[in-house]
């Protein structure tokens, strides 16, 4: 699930996103640009960028916590019941154990910095790409089995107050 964090510093490291592999998962993308293993499981780092009228499903995590940070378009992130129109520059925390989600509500592609702590979030994204890559429809069970032992479980979304907005 998340890499270890040991006693030893964590190495240096320098990225150029345009030069980072890019791995597609339903119809998100995501360039994976500090990984839990570069951080020794503190935190990851990734940029992903969603089609319009996209985004994942309502759900929570049990021992992770996220921020969002768009970069371009916008998204409605809706944390818990709050829900939050989010432009350019604006940050949204979700707390481990509290559910969240996200729309792009533009009409283009929209790009958002993650950062989840601890690290290792990338290896739940890897896996769905390489289930969702072969030929046929998806195992839905295995989809279901790789998210479970990732931390992440899926609720019913709860109405939703807007409560503020970078828009």
């Amino acid at each position: 699930m998340t890499a270890t964090h040991n006693s030893l510093p964590a190495s240096p490291k320098f990225v150029v996103t345009e030069e980072t592999p890019c791995v597609e998962w339903t119809v998100e993308r995501g360039r994976f640009l500090l990984r839990g293993a570069d951080t020794r499981g503190l935190f990851s780092l990734f940029e992903v960028t969603t089609p319009p009228g996209s985004g994942p499903p309502f759900h929570y995590h049990r021992h992770t916590d996220k921020a969002f940070y768009v970069l371009e378009g916008c998204y409605d992130i809706q944390v818990g019941e709050s829900l939050h129109r989010t432009a350019p520059g604006g940050v949204v925390y979700a707390p481990r154990g509290i559910g969240h989600g996200f729309r792009n509500v533009g009409d283009a592609e929209g790009r958002m910095l993650f950062v989840t702590t601890p690290g290792g979030a990338e290896l739940m994204f890897e896996g769905l790409a390489d289930l969702l890559a072969g030929p046929g429809p998806a195992d839905r069970g295995r989809i279901a089995e790789l998210v479970e032992a990732h931390d992440t479980v899926h609720l019913e979304q709860p109405p939703a107050t807007r409560v503020g907005g970078t828009r």
